[in-house]
């Protein structure tokens, strides 16, 4: 019978409440400092409200998290200890992998986030957005 080889490294991997808990992380220092801008901007008259929604609701987001994500770690992550890399070990993973993450987490989020819970359920602790990236989040 023919060995399976695989080049996914064994490493160890993060899990689902680590996870978790840097997302929400992100999420309120990616809030504060949107919420801060436009409502400072609005209030000194530098935009319209609308098209600071737009650049701090859809955009600063994504480029926080793939920049991030590019380089390793977000500021949550960095608070949880853990990290991205790809599955063959490589650290940082660059932001054509961070791209390909970002965009897998909207896949994710669309049928009742069930590319994250899958996470959960999964051998290597990879969610959906993990998979199309080919990422893993790991301890550091």
């Amino acid at each position: 019978m023919a060995e399976v080889i695989t080049n996914k490294v064994d490493l160890q991997k993060a899990g689902a409440g680590a996870r978790l808990i840097s997302y929400f992380v992100d999420s309120i220092i990616v809030s504060v400092i949107s919420v801060s801008v436009v409502f400072i901007s609005v209030w000194f008259g530098y935009g319209t409200m609308v098209s600071l929604y737009i650049l701090f609701s859809l955009i600063f987001p994504a480029g926080y998290l793939i920049y991030f994500f590019a380089n390793g770690q977000t500021l949550g992550m960095m608070a949880m200890k853990i990290k991205l890399c790809r599955t063959d070990g490589t650290y940082p993973i660059g932001y054509a992998q961070g791209f390909l993450r970002w965009l897998g987490m909207q896949i994710s989020a669309l049928v009742f986030c069930l590319g994250f819970l899958w996470i959960l359920i999964d051998k290597d602790k990879q969610g959906w957005h993990d998979k199309i990236a080919d990422t893993y989040v790991v301890e550091v």
